[in-house]
């Protein structure tokens, strides 16, 4: 059986799981998601990518501390620079390791 969607006023046709539509003129066809994103890209960008290319994307898996509070702050971890964290006081920048930054928020009785 064949089933007709539409998204952002393309045709996406599907066949036992295989979905296809036509994007800037060439015929793409993939899972649902892929074609979906084919066509935000095009519409976005004018710029044909074919599904495998979004499915092939690797995305990274957050760590699992990635942040700590502490005393009301929020100090979170670098993940450019392993082994710094930072936090935002009075709208300034802190910069430096997770024991320091505990140290200065001790030192100058900061509280929330």
């Amino acid at each position: 059986m064949k089933k007709r969607y539409t998204h952002r006023g393309h045709t996406i046709e599907s066949r036992d799981e295989v979905y296809s539509s036509n994007v800037g003129g060439k015929n793409v066809s993939g899972s649902l998601l892929g074609v979906k994103q084919c066509i935000d890209w095009w519409c976005d960008t004018r710029i044909f990518r074919r599904p495998a290319e979004f499915e092939r994307q690797g995305f990274k898996t957050s760590q699992s501390r990635s942040s700590e509070s502490y005393k009301g702050f929020q100090i979170m971890v670098d993940e450019k620079q392993p082994g710094l964290w930072y936090m935002l006081v009075r709208g300034q920048l802190l910069k430096g390791s997770l024991s320091k930054l505990k140290q200065f928020i001790d030192q100058n009785s900061l509280s929330r």
